[in-house]
């Protein structure tokens, strides 16, 4: 569906440029791109809950009769070169918030709303400020895994083009300078962080595949330790190591092995679970790129192991079996 790849354009859009260290205007560049690839990729599903018909997304308004009053009809209310106007963000939320399943919930939604904060806000940011920084920075990583989710559960859409899991943002945050200009921001901002905190409080809610904002902590240790991963760093501590919590699924890593076949028989017309497909699965399972193998007890490393898959690894079963046809909501690949 053309909506689907233009949203995922500007998502990806919104994403290099939040990583271009020399982009100016970067934060409220990458809010405006995310918002539309947000209003597109609602706007599909919205098309696709309603059989594909483009009017399920136009906007009615009661026409008027002779003498000025509203009549009980309705028109398609037109642009400023008369093409159908389209719901906007805000009412695309709630309906797709109003489906029986995968639907967003208010934290989806909270986030959507930062986003047009930022965006409404960005001429009162002039001068530069390490706590907003942050906040911008935890709430565009959020929206960014929130929007990979719902494109996979909604549309199978994948990136893997990218060989990545997830898509990473680059930030380069100091807590303590955080913390030693937090009661030096301006007016306009302490006003933004207030409406983020209040967000944030109305997005706590009952357990949710979405996020409002995202917090990343990094802890140096400087110590040996043969399970952490060698970090090479220029004129430091040659003992320094960066230790990866083996408790947690890394992100990117959403799908077991139940869900990575339903999604295979989804995909596949001619699919079989016999020896050539587990002689497939074999080396997928053992590249670190496509799985991640938690033990059952992580202290231990005991009581076997379970396998954690990326979606990317669909893309890989395309050379050994094949596609169903393409339909409306997913055309044929070019």
């Amino acid at each position: 569906m053309r909506l689907v790849t233009k949203s995922r354009e500007a998502c990806l859009s919104a994403v290099e440029t939040y990583n271009r260290a020399s982009a100016m205007y970067r934060e409220e560049t990458f809010a405006i791109l995310m918002i539309n690839a947000w209003e597109l990729l609602l706007k599909a599903r919205i098309m696709r809950e309603n059989g594909g018909k483009a009017s399920s997304l136009y906007e009615f308004r009661h026409r008027r009769k002779k003498d000025g009053n509203a009549s009980k009809l309705k028109e398609i209310k037109k642009t400023r070169c008369g093409a159908p106007m389209t719901i906007g963000l805000d009412r695309a939320c709630n309906l797709v918030a109003g489906y029986t399943r995968d639907r967003v919930d208010q934290s989806c939604i909270a986030n959507i709303d930062a986003l047009l904060e930022i965006r409404d806000s960005a001429t009162h940011f002039v001068a530069p400020d390490a706590l907003l920084k942050k906040t911008l920075t935890e709430i565009s990583l959020a929206s960014v895994r929130n929007y990979v989710i719902a494109a996979q559960q909604w549309f199978g859409v994948t990136f893997s083009d990218l060989n990545i899991a997830s898509i990473p943002l680059s930030f380069d945050l100091d807590q303590k300078e955080v913390e030693a200009v937090a009661r030096k921001s301006s007016n306009a901002v302490v006003r933004f962080l207030t409406h983020m905190e209040i967000l944030r409080i109305k997005a706590i809610a009952d357990e949710s595949d979405f996020a409002f904002s995202v917090r990343v902590n990094f802890d140096l240790i400087k110590n040996k330790d043969d399970t952490a991963i060698k970090a090479a760093i220029v004129n430091a501590d040659p003992d320094l190591t960066i230790s990866v919590e083996s408790d947690k699924v890394p992100a990117g890593f959403d799908w077991t092995y139940q869900i990575l076949l339903s999604k295979l028989t989804e995909r596949y017309s001619d699919l079989k679970q016999n020896p050539a497909f587990h002689a497939i699965m074999t080396p997928l399972r053992a590249n670190s790129k496509f799985c991640y193998h938690r033990y059952l007890n992580p202290t231990t490393k005991s009581g076997g192991k379970k396998a954690f898959f990326s979606p990317n690894v669909i893309k890989e079963f395309d050379a050994h079996y094949t596609r169903k046809p393409p339909t409306l909501f997913e055309p044929a690949e070019t």
